[in-house]
């Protein structure tokens, strides 16, 4: 392999790299604009910036300025250098640099003449972009302000290296999340989980056994990270009991996991139910959620009930089954209580819900829907599962 085009693959991983971190073309974001805002006081500049640069473009990251476009062209960039480096560029004078002396960014209004980047890297050797100070007259810096910078572009790093994760992780959920809908032909289902943030301590889940499928509703309390890695316990603890009594699932779960419940202070509220697809018997344990109801064929809505306590309130926790039956027509949605958030966050809302799922067309129009009101709206995780009989 030719210099030439190793360095064009490593430029290839520099910009996939780039592109996995999914903040080009997002809004500010306050953990990124504390970072800049520190350090214009503390180098005294008029101009620090954070940037990613992409195949072809500069993308400020922060400060975003109204009414300015945050892109500009990636060849008129002192940052296009930068990111070839490993150490801090630092540019004392740029029209006594021959690398930046005849560039629009120098000549034209940006009057750019001090300039030092300190190269921005979540893997080792690819570079995403910078942190870098400007001003319009020119300067240097002393060893303790390049200690500085380097300690600032670290705590970038973090920042960036965070995102990066939280991306993998809500990756990982996601393919947790069911990949296929039952297969009886008398029956459809939809789900829908939407995280505030990256990940959700929300879930649902189903899986067939013989002649019926279970069904899961779960809400760990909290947000984020820590929320979900343990309702990742707790799907596949009921995972591993798929055609057990819903009662008994519950109460056996909640003790398998009492100790971690207790370890991490939280709990989790939520429906687990079996449901057979030949007579459309539905026997569930409902943990203190109490928001599944059946909007059946006739124009009803009904509510089911707790039976017992979320689970991780007490170890030794028992709940009852209850039992009810899906008709032709009928729909059952069973979600978390951030879709309430939606409406008017009270139960008065589950009519709404109700007549949402009579006019929907199908189960995935009703998601859809759901799905479309999350959007600038949603101040909560977003989970729920609908299912109906077709016959």
């Amino acid at each position: 392999m030719t210099v030439e085009a190793a360095m064009s693959a490593s430029e290839r991983m520099r910009i996939a790299a780039v592109e996995e971190l999914d903040l080009l073309d997002t809004p500010p974001e306050e953990r990124f604009d504390r970072i800049t805002r520190i350090a214009r006081q503390l180098f005294d500049v008029p101009v620090v910036e954070i940037n990613l640069l992409d195949e072809n473009r500069q993308f400020t990251k922060s400060p975003q300025t109204p009414g300015h476009s945050p892109n500009s062209p990636r060849s008129e960039s002192f940052c296009d250098i930068t990111i070839q480096e490993q150490e801090l560029l630092v540019v004392p004078d740029a029209t006594a640099d021959a690398r930046f002396a005849n560039r629009d960014t120098v000549t034209g209004p940006r009057h750019i003449r001090f300039y030092a980047g300190r190269p921005l890297s979540i893997d080792p050797g690819l570079n995403v972009g910078t942190l870098c100070l400007v001003d319009t007259s020119p300067r240097d810096l002393t060893d303790d302000d390049r200690q500085l910078l380097d300690d600032l572009g670290t705590w970038v790093e973090r920042e960036l290296r965070e995102t990066a994760e939280r991306d993998r992780a809500a990756d990982i959920q996601r393919s947790l999340l069911p990949q296929s809908q039952p297969g009886a032909p008398a029956w459809d289902s939809a789900g829908l989980s939407v995280p505030l943030h990256q990940v959700s301590g929300d879930f649902y889940s189903w899986s067939e056994h013989g002649t019926g499928v279970d069904v899961t509703v779960a809400d760990v309390m909290g947000k984020g990270a820590g929320a979900a890695i343990v309702g990742a316990g707790v799907r596949s603890a009921f995972q591993a009991r798929t055609g057990t009594d819903p009662a008994l699932a519950v109460a056996q779960v909640n003790a398998q996991l009492a100790s971690d419940f207790d370890a991490t202070e939280t709990f989790a509220t939520l429906f687990h139910a079996r449901l057979d697809v030949a007579s459309g018997e539905l026997v569930y344990a409902d943990a203190g959620h109490g928001l599944t109801i059946i909007a059946r064929a006739d124009g009803r809505v009904e509510r089911l009930q707790a039976t017992g306590l979320p689970v991780g309130v007490t170890p030794a926790g028992t709940w009852q089954t209850g039992s009810t039956t899906l008709l032709a027509g009928d729909v059952l949605l069973s979600f978390t209580d951030g879709l309430l958030d939606l409406f008017d966050g009270t139960l008065a809302s589950l009519d709404r819900l109700g007549e949402l799922a009579r006019t929907a067309t199908s189960v995935r129009d009703i998601t859809e829907r759901i799905r479309a009101l999350t959007h600038g709206n949603a101040t909560d995780d977003v989970t729920l599962v609908v299912i109906t009989r077709l016959s």
